[in-house]
């Protein structure tokens, strides 16, 4: 029979008396207590606590096994897969995977791995598998999910946390570096999170940045995060952690037992690590966080206020792009009071708004009041005649998603007051083949209101860049288009959005003609204010981004390029060139790759954006940064691994 898993008292139980905190039936993460009345404690195995490996690390059963003859079938069905002979389904019945097998006995490793495979990589076995037995296959698999995720932890815990480089990675040539000057606060500092822990560990600089490239799919900002995360949990739960590790619990379950005890001061520690790693054994998600956010505020009642406090130093406002396309704005961790009196405020706005015979449901004009109390607006004007309310009932909520928090503000376009765009062909004499941008931001406090049932809009100031195709605001085209900061436009939002661009006086106007692999070719801006819509690209002229050899042509004497220069550079990259990073290049830095006082010169050949943070990573010990062409810039690491980025590809 597979080990039964540890009971775990309720929290709200009282201590059987006698016992000491953090003994007891909860201890270990699946061991039991010894003769002498002490639980044994185990250690997570490998990384940098240097702790062994346990005796059945290999997959099978713990020594003791009363059935000597399975484990030998399955040392056999081992011996054979090794031998490259295929397994059969006859095998892996054999193995043990029902319910009372010994296959459910078996700890990640080598052997549960190897039957994983076999059970599932091929499709006649597992359709000849009885239930019993495809049920403990894909428990097997869960449980070897966990330990995958305990071994990705572990392996970064160690690559982050080792004292130093272990393989610089030697310099193109014998030029040194110049000394880091880190130009303003970045504010990041990871080694924050770690203060306290159990063992000190401490993360090397810009390490998440060095790991972050190999790692599908993975920002420097979420590798960091999983670094920060595997050296807490590794230090903070052991118990849990090596329950993970043992296939006993999954990753959401550490997660949950991480979150919840993030607060908790360290000397409770021990005992909710022991009752957390036993409850999570036999808990749903649901029932687990319920159970560790009431253990916590057991032994710790003042965590829950440390908890708000701390939060609420995060308090922001953000829009964001719905799935739909459509848009919202989040606010989050805020004061409570200031919450509910700001609803009644919109909710009382929305009531006088029906009684003023605006039409539409409770909801909608809740809608229209949020928006109006954010753009300052004033009462819109009663039509002719009163509407009823069509659903005068309704008390609920505004409707959707809400705490969606996942991009920028778009309040974030730096100091350039006139954006990059892009549009879709080679052709500078065919207008629907050119793109167009205009630039919109803050609203001045007095644009006309966007009503369901008005006739005119919001106006857009100079701080969103628009990135659309001429062909679809001239309507010809489906090509969908871009905000900085917001993501795609559907043609239909993206022409609202640039007729509500041009309702503003600061408003400027670009235009970025495409090469047909849909990187940028040429680019020019329009003088002045277009307050009918962007002019006619027709009427400007020109000058073309520089791709392969350079001439210097477009070169400046000084440091600082000049506002051409900057547009020509940010219209060929329209994101921070470091690898996987996504920010706005006009929010950038323009970087001398080789620097100004070692002779690089202020040329398109030689600039490129860089965020803030990465422009501290390029100028740290150990990294360098080529760009072999105007444009593609070669990354290496200091552990010697590169990456290259190439100019921005713009939808065709």
């Amino acid at each position: 029979m597979p080990p039964a898993p540890l009971s775990a008292s309720d929290p709200d139980d009282p201590e059987p008396i006698g016992s000491e905190s953090g003994s007891g039936s909860g201890s270990g993460s699946g061991s039991g207590s010894g003769s002498d009345g002490t639980g044994s404690r185990p250690v997570p195995a490998g990384g940098n606590d240097g702790a062994p490996e346990p005796p059945e690390a290999s997959g099978f059963p713990p020594p003791g096994d009363d059935d000597e003859d399975s484990a030998a079938y399955l040392g056999e069905l081992m011996a054979a897969a090794a031998a490259g002979e295929e397994l059969t389904a006859a095998d892996i019945s054999g193995a043990g995977f029902g319910e009372d097998g010994t296959a459910q006995q078996l700890i990640p490793g080598p052997v549960l791995a190897t039957l994983v495979h076999a059970a599932t990589t091929d499709e006649k076995v597992l359709a000849t598998l009885s239930d019993d037995d495809l049920v403990g296959v894909i428990a097997a698999v869960r449980r070897v999910g966990s330990f995958a995720a305990w071994a990705e932890m572990t392996a970064i815990r160690e690559f982050a946390t080792r004292p130093g480089t272990r393989r610089p990675a030697p310099a193109p040539d014998a030029t040194p570096a110049p000394a880091s000057r880190p130009r303003g606060v970045d504010g990041r500092d990871p080694n924050a999170a770690l203060a306290g822990l159990p063992g000190s560990p401490k993360i090397r600089e810009f390490a998440a940045e060095a790991l972050a490239p190999d790692l599908m799919g993975m920002t420097w900002q979420t590798a960091e995060g999983q670094i920060i995360y595997a050296c807490t949990v590794a230090a903070r739960l052991p118990v849990t952690f090596a329950a993970l590790r043992a296939g006993k619990i999954h990753p959401v379950h550490l997660r949950i037992a991480e979150d919840e005890t993030a607060y908790l001061d360290g000397k409770y520690l021990p005992e909710a690590d022991e009752k957390l790693a036993a409850a999570a054994q036999s808990k749903t998600f649901g029932q687990f966080r319920s159970y560790a956010h009431r253990l916590v505020l057991k032994l710790d009642p003042d965590s829950a206020l440390r908890r708000k406090n701390e939060a609420r130093k995060d308090a922001h406002v953000r829009p964001f792009r719905e799935a739909s396309g459509n848009a919202g704005m989040s606010a989050r961790e805020l004061p409570p009071d200031q919450v509910l009196a700001s609803w009644q405020h919109i909710d009382q706005r929305a009531r006088d708004l029906r009684a003023a015979g605006v039409p539409g449901t409770l909801k909608e004009l809740r809608v229209m009041a949020y928006l109006d109390l954010l753009q300052e607006r004033g009462i819109r004007n009663t039509p002719p005649g009163p509407a009823p309310d069509t659903d005068p009932a309704d008390t609920d909520g505004p409707s959707g998603p809400s705490g969606l928090d996942n991009i920028s503000d778009l309040d974030n376009a730096g100091d350039l007051d006139n954006a990059d765009d892009l549009d879709n062909a080679d052709d500078l004499d065919n207008t629907g083949d050119l793109g167009d941008t205009g630039d919109a931001g803050e609203s001045d406090g007095h644009g006309a209101s966007d009503d369901l049932g008005g006739n005119s809009g919001p106006s857009l100031a100079t701080q969103v860049t628009l990135t659309i195709p001429w062909a679809t605001w001239q309507g010809t085209s489906d090509t969908p288009g871009e905000a900085g900061g917001f993501g795609l436009l559907d043609p239909e939002t993206a022409r609202d959005l640039v007729t509500a661009a041009a309702r503003h006086a600061d408003t400027r106007w670009c235009y970025t003609v495409l090469r047909p692999d849909g990187t940028a070719a040429a680019h020019a801006c329009a003088p002045g204010r277009h307050p009918a819509g962007p002019p006619d690209p027709r009427t400007l002229k020109f000058n073309t981004v520089i791709r392969g050899p350079c001439d210097h042509a477009q070169a400046h004497t000084g440091y600082r390029p000049s506002r051409k220069l900057r547009h020509l550079i940010t219209a060929r990259n329209a994101t921070c060139t470091a690898p996987g990073c996504g920010h706005a290049a006009t929010n950038c830095d323009l970087d001398h790759t080789t620097p100004w006082h070692l002779g690089g010169v202020t040329c398109a050949c030689n600039l490129a954006p860089l965020c803030r943070h990465h422009h501290r990573v390029k100028q740290a010990q150990g990294w360098w940064l080529e760009q072999s062409e105007p444009g593609v810039l070669r990354w290496r690491t200091p552990v010697g691994r590169t990456h290259t980025t190439t100019p921005t590809v713009y939808p065709m």
